[in-house]
């Protein structure tokens, strides 16, 4: 196999090398002779024990020779095996649980009661360290808005804000949401005095959300996040929803943080129809007519959810 060539690349801010060493052997392991898919087995599996152990150990744990780990650290792209390593760590930064993950679920059974057990935790948590005189704002400026704008980004959080506008336009509130950096940026700067801005970031790092959020605060609207606890988002809102809940740390699963967010998107909400009653009831009265009269006759079920 022909070495992977690393002329062009270029150290990142932490001084590792930029190469995905890890990517390497995963996309090309098949190709492998016996002895290197030995050494790229140990490095997948046991990342941390591979970097720590000298050539010497190593030799004798891989129970391969030392040109043969040579050998092997020049065919991924790297120098040496101290290349190797720094690449290796390199690519640990994301976190080892991709690389040595806990115990996975053994039945199905297991993974439901994981599942269920995570979104209680998760919404009792984001219940019991919300700020509440912050939830009360917040459903203030909702319910007093002139036009509500829900900007969000990534994965979770660019559904999350349709599930903002799915249960705000039925209460009788005109709102509009973005999944688009460049579009968030120039909705913000249309914003009028009245206007709210609901910011949705689970990590509360997204740069291009907080610039829309202050460019929007710029222009008089008010800014609402909804975000996690203690990030560069809530500092950059006039009133954070800003649970303090922790993802739990399995990468195969969903994370939880998404029934916390839900979870207060919800409060919002009810919050917001008490608090606009005669309003949000009209407009759930004439939802539910148009539904029983073209669509089910049943009036029991949900308001079109």
């Amino acid at each position: 196999m022909a070495k992977v060539t690393t002329s062009s690349e270029q150290p990142d801010e932490a001084g590792f090398p930029a190469h995905d060493v890890i990517g390497f052997i995963l996309d090309h392991e098949r190709e492998f002779s016996r002895s290197h898919r030995k050494i790229a087995r140990a490095i997948l599996e046991h990342p941390t024990t591979f970097v720590e152990k000298p050539i010497e150990d190593l030799v004798t744990w891989l129970e391969v020779s030392a040109p043969t780990i040579t050998r092997f650290s020049r065919m991924t792209g790297c120098d040496g095996l101290r290349d190797l390593k720094l690449k290796i760590m390199s690519g640990m930064r994301v976190g080892t649980r991709y690389f040595e993950p806990g115990t996975p679920p053994g039945s199905l059974k297991e993974v439901g009661e994981r599942i269920v057990m995570r979104a209680q935790r998760a919404i009792m948590e984001a219940q019991r360290t919300v700020d509440f005189a912050m939830l009360e704002r917040a459903i203030d400026l909702v319910s007093h808005s002139r036009m509500i704008y829900a900007f969000g980004g990534g994965g979770v959080s660019s559904w999350l804000v349709d599930e903002i506008h799915n249960r705000l336009f039925r209460l009788g509130l005109r709102i509009s949401t973005s999944s688009d950096h460049q579009m968030q940026m120039m909705l913000a700067a249309t914003v009028e005095r009245g206007d709210v801005v609901i910011c949705s970031s689970l990590s509360g790092n997204n740069q291009e959300l907080i610039k829309a959020a202050r460019i929007a605060a710029d222009y008089g609207a008010s800014t609402i996040a909804l975000t996690v606890a203690g990030t560069p988002l809530v500092r950059a809102c006039h009133v954070p929803l800003a649970p303090a809940v922790v993802d739990d740390g399995d990468v195969l699963g969903p994370t939880c943080l998404r029934y916390a967010f839900l979870s207060i998107i919800d409060l919002v909400a009810y919050g917001t129809a008490v608090r606009c009653r005669p309003l949000a009831q009209e407009k759930l009265r004439r939802i539910k007519q148009q539904f029983t009269t073209y669509r089910d006759v049943d009036d029991s079920q949900p308001v079109s959810d």
